[in-house]
């Protein structure tokens, strides 16, 4: 596997008490993996685009629109706030 995706699944493992102290042997939290993979994929756009000088891709306008589309982030708070 994908040192970075071992990465992403420790992340997401990591559980706490109400103390701050870390629970060991917990579950992966399945919506946050999912959520640290989109990020670190958008993250890897934005660095490509920048190295490359890509001037289609705009984090500030596109990563929401991304984030939208799997249901979390500014817009997606935004949309279903209105409610």
């Amino acid at each position: 596997m994908n040192e970075r995706i071992k990465q992403l699944i420790e992340e997401a493992t990591r559980k706490y008490d109400r103390l701050g102290n870390e629970i060991p042997f917990a579950q992966p939290d399945l919506e946050l993996l999912a959520k640290l993979i989109v990020e670190a994929t958008l993250d890897e756009v934005k660095e490509r685009a920048y190295y490359t000088g890509d001037r289609d891709w705009s984090d500030e306008v596109d990563r929401p629109w991304i984030q939208l589309e799997f249901g979390y982030g500014p817009l997606h708070d935004a949309k279903t706030s209105r409610g």
